[in-house]
């Protein structure tokens, strides 16, 4: 469904914020609940292209240096592969509490290079995001409770600390449950705009992101569905 969307071009409306009082914040926090699948042919079984992030460390000392790698297994015989982290690197060089978090196999640390852009072109990966699975941390606000606030200007702030590479366009429609058809209707209106300014349609989710909810405009919007409903004659 998300393949048809078009290439919605924002309003480009410029509203001064200037009067806090006129404006209501409010947060999207979009937290991963699975990670990205490494693309490569499995060595062992080779009937699998696919391995997932184990969340374990390898550690290798040799004399003055140290290796470590990230371990990933096949999803059909958990055949391992290993992905460069660290390598031949002066102990006095790694932070000891991440030290730490390798030997400790840290969950938290395995995701955080699992998703990492440097690892991931330094091991020339090649990830699978279509599976991935995440939360949104949201106050539960709709379209409705909006139209009937006071603030002229409702922004959500994306906080995103992980590339998940998704779509603004989901999050949207996931925050408000909208479909992609009325969500495409409320962007050529200009009842929902986004900072910075651009196509709402290739816009991926990143840490920083304001999608901004105009009050008196979504209002216009409601008002002109109720008219044209109304006038369509009962059958």
């Amino acid at each position: 469904m998300e393949n048809s969307e078009k290439d919605i071009k924002q309003t480009n409306s410029k509203e001064l914020k200037t009067n806090k009082k006129a404006v209501k914040n409010f947060t999207w926090e979009v937290r991963p609940t699975s990670t990205p699948l490494f693309k490569r042919k499995c060595s062992k079984c080779r009937s699998s292209n696919l391995y997932y992030c184990s969340n374990k460390f390898r550690l290798n000392s040799q004399k003055k240096s140290i290796d470590v790698w990230l371990i990933y297994r096949c999803v059909k015989c958990d055949n391992t592969c290993n992905i460069t982290i660290l390598s031949r690197t002066k102990p006095e060089l790694i932070d000891k509490e991440l030290f730490q978090k390798f030997s400790m196999n840290d969950e938290n640390t395995a995701w955080q290079y699992a998703f990492d852009p440097e690892t991931i072109r330094k091991n020339s990966m090649e990830l699978d995001y279509s599976n991935i699975e995440y939360e949104i941390i949201h106050e539960d606000i709709t379209l409705e409770d909006i139209s009937n606030m006071e603030e002229e200007l409702i922004d959500f702030e994306i906080k995103a600390n992980i590339n998940l590479n998704l779509k603004l366009t989901s999050v949207i429609r996931r925050c408000f449950t909208i479909s992609l058809n009325q969500l495409e209707k409320l962007l050529s209106a200009g009842v929902i705009t986004i900072l910075p300014l651009g196509s709402v349609n290739k816009c991926k989710v990143k840490d920083g992101i304001v999608v901004t909810v105009h009050r008196a405009r979504l209002k216009a919007y409601f008002e002109k569905q109720k008219d044209e409903e109304a006038s369509i004659p009962n059958a």
